[in-house]
């Protein structure tokens, strides 16, 4: 069984969970399956829970299906931080999320992380789903951002809008041999548009042996991908999609969202980021955060340098080794030129690849660390769900974000 399975169905999770609960999660199999093992239900308390902490023992390929799936999808909330999620959501839904007492009293049981996820999955799909979709948006830090033509675009909310880019969404999936399940749900946040694209993964087959010899058991697990539009600069942000899907949401969204076909097909649409004030100023460059009071410091934690050929190809610059220096008490571009002073940048001779700061913000009790990797020309990786504005703006105001004009204007220009 896989692990993160394995530690969720652990023994203390079978000897206390609701047999009741357990059961509708087991007959939640699709129509014409086999609903042999459900019949574990009806045996004496004592001796089911026995009959599931067997099966549980077993290969994972054992189980139903279905419920192998089902599980998965729990587990990703059946944490402290996963029960938090939940409870937030449903109260911003004005659902109460309890369990009656089995005495039928009105009473409620109280229920630990694992049992309350269970519980929503099973009776409050509605907050379960909008919980997940907050859970993908505080994982995903590293977005492949496109910036569009113009700035200040807003998008189109209407229900054919919406219901158009999912159809799109969910046509592309299946023909990803994704299946053709697709769910988007959309939150705004000032500013910022965000989307929760809910769709399956390819087709997970595990051969078995079954009570009539082999067989060959398929599921489907979730996956998620998240959009960001901020209307003020034009830019999309895409995660947890394979690259060569990402242009045609970005497309989708451009179209049917934005109401803009090619808003995000420049050439230099991805061209965001850039080291190049690093190099102009050397190896003695420090962060400015002077502007924003509520950074403590800022640290340059790792530095990549690539050593460059004469020679291009096709225009790009050949990379003939490369060298990462790390500091975790310190600046990595110090302790670079502690080690050597021979360093120059420029083509032919050296550029930075990369570079990882650690931002430290002033907390109520201590203060809040946040690394941020830079690596050009499209990629700043960090967690977006906290001081996103801030730490963007610090990248802008030391010269990591390239600037770019409006399309129209620069047409015009």
């Amino acid at each position: 069984m896989a692990s993160d399975l394995r530690k969720f169905v652990n023994p203390k999770f079978l000897r206390t969970v609701s047999l009741e609960l357990f059961r509708e999660l087991f007959e939640r199999e699709a129509p014409g399956a086999d609903p042999s093992d459900s019949t574990i239900f009806d045996l004496p308390e004592p001796e089911a829970r026995a009959a599931l902490t067997k099966l549980f023992e077993g290969p994972e390929d054992a189980l139903p299906s279905g419920l192998v799936a089902d599980l998965h999808h729990v587990a990703e909330l059946g944490t402290e931080a996963g029960m938090v999620l939940l409870q937030e959501r449903a109260a911003r839904l004005k659902v109460t999320i309890s369990a009656p007492a089995d005495d039928g009293t009105d009473d409620a049981i109280p229920l630990d992380p694992k049992h309350f996820a269970l519980l929503a999955y099973l009776w409050y799909p509605k907050v379960f789903d909008a919980a997940s979709d907050l859970a993908a948006l505080q994982a995903r830090s590293s977005f492949a951002e496109y910036v569009g033509r113009d700035e200040s675009v807003e998008p189109v909310l209407a229900g054919l809008a919406k219901d158009a880019f999912e159809a799109a969404a969910g046509e592309m999936f299946r023909r990803d041999h994704r299946g053709a399940h697709c769910r988007v749900d959309w939150y705004e946040d000032g500013d910022t548009l965000r989307a929760v694209v809910t769709h399956g993964a390819p087709v997970s087959v595990l051969p078995v042996v079954g009570r009539g010899g082999e067989e060959v058991i398929r599921f489907r697990r979730l996956e998620y991908a998240v959009l960001s539009y901020q209307v003020s600069t034009g830019r999309l942000g895409i995660a947890g999609l394979r690259k060569a899907l990402r242009a045609d949401l970005a497309e989708f969204f451009a179209r049917h969202i934005l109401q803009r076909p090619g808003f995000f097909a420049g050439e230099d649409c991805q061209d965001l980021y850039t080291l190049e004030r690093i190099e102009r100023t050397g190896l003695g460059f420090g962060v400015d955060h002077a502007f924003d009071p509520g950074i403590q410091r800022v640290e340059i934690i790792e530095v990549q340098l690539d050593r460059l050929d004469s020679e291009t190809r096709d225009g790009h610059p050949i990379v003939l080794a490369t060298h990462v220096t790390r500091s975790f008490s310190g600046s990595a571009l110090m302790r670079v030129q502690q080690h050597t002073d021979r360093v120059a940048f420029g083509p032919g001779r050296y550029r930075i690849g990369h570079v990882v700061l650690r931002i430290h913000f002033a907390g109520k009790k201590r203060a809040i660390s946040v690394t941020v990797k830079i690596k050009p020309p499209s990629l700043a990786v960090f967690k977006r769900h906290r001081f996103e504005a801030r730490i963007m703006e610090l990248l802008r105001r030391n010269g990591f974000c390239l600037e770019r004009q409006p399309g129209e204007a620069a047409a015009a220009a």
